[in-house]
């Protein structure tokens, strides 16, 4: 009867054990746990959410806010953030339009410096004249807005090359291009951020800008590069939108900005910098808002409702990762 009586008392631990471990990495896990389960939800109220093509064109718009996005985390981890994202992109998704009938190389270096130089801007205005991001920023966002409308005298531009239609939009194998330039910008960064000593200061700057520089690290040059890196990448962002489309809009993107903020935190980075990651945080923050706004629409819920629902959502979302962050001990 002992003997029985161990055996149950083994066979109960063994099942604590295991339900513990799988409550361990639910936790450590919130971000893909949530968003296994909200596409779970979705699937089972709408089964067509799960149809290859809906998928295919969940990736697809996940794709430009997505290489925002990226810029966008380095930006935060140095304790910055951007506004003028979405303006930025849209005025070089008109400059590439513009451009594109000088060939290929011309159209995305005239575009990326474009870019290059905004951000060389905002990042010189924050770092040597200590001017706060929001206002640098901010300020950017309408220069930006000014110049898109003076550039495009207000129209949506059409001619359109074939080669810059097809930019954004063939498939690489069984992979929209789109979608692989987003993975290929979500690598680039994370190996930018983990393996070099460019985002060991990213971290650092961010963390403590005061200890940074007095560990030797060039504070104004980390910040400058931040800036201008998202920058280059919401060009990019701008060429692709422009190829998915087959035109340019001055009223390209309306809130990217916001989206690409959204996803970068509840990917896990913390506004005030110093802690976050592309792969898998951003990443997963990006499909998670891609799939929601999907979802939304398939569901038929109003316009008027889709905004008090995804704020719900991304609060949620955002809640359930400091909850399990507190548990873990990262705040």
């Amino acid at each position: 009867m002992s003997g029985s009586s161990s055996r149950a008392q083994a066979g109960g631990l063994a099942d604590g054990t295991l339900l513990a471990r799988i409550r361990r990495t639910l936790v450590e896990n919130g971000l893909t746990t949530f968003f296994a389960a909200l596409v779970v939800i979705v699937a089972v109220i709408e089964p067509r959410f799960l149809n290859p093509s809906n998928i295919e064109s969940i990736l697809r718009g996940a794709s430009v806010i997505g290489v925002i996005a990226c810029g966008m985390t380095v930006v935060m981890i140095a304790g910055g953030f951007d506004l003028s994202v979405a303006k930025v992109a849209a005025l070089c998704g008109i400059v590439a339009a513009l451009t594109n009938q000088m060939g290929v190389i011309p159209c995305f270096l005239i575009t990326l410096c474009v870019g290059a130089a905004i951000g060389l801007v905002n990042g010189t205005l924050i770092a040597k004249a200590k001017v706060n991001p929001f206002v640098v920023t901010l300020g950017m966002f309408s220069i930006a807005s000014t110049l898109t409308l003076v550039v495009s005298e207000g129209r949506v531009i059409r001619d359109i090359d074939p080669w810059l239609r097809s930019f954004a939009k063939t498939d690489i194998g069984p992979v929209p291009s789109a979608v692989l330039i987003f993975l290929i910008v979500a690598i680039f960064t994370h190996i930018l951020l983990t393996y070099t000593r460019f985002g060991r200061h990213v971290y650092a700057v961010g963390g403590n800008p005061e200890a940074s520089l007095l560990s030797a690290v060039r504070v104004d040059r980390v910040l400058i590069i931040s800036y201008v890196f998202v920058a280059l990448c919401s060009a990019l962002a701008g060429i692709m939108l422009t190829s998915r489309l087959n035109s340019a809009s001055p009223a390209a993107l309306p809130g990217a900005e916001l989206d690409a903020i959204a996803a970068v935190i509840i990917g896990g980075t913390k506004l005030g910098g110093g802690q976050g990651n592309v792969l898998p945080g951003t990443l997963i923050g990006v499909l998670i808002l891609a799939a929601m706004n999907n979802g939304l629409i398939l569901l038929g819920i109003s316009p008027d409702w889709q905004g008090l629902m995804k704020g719900s959502v991304i609060i949620l979302a955002v809640g359930f990762d400091i909850l399990q962050g507190r548990r873990s001990g990262r705040f």
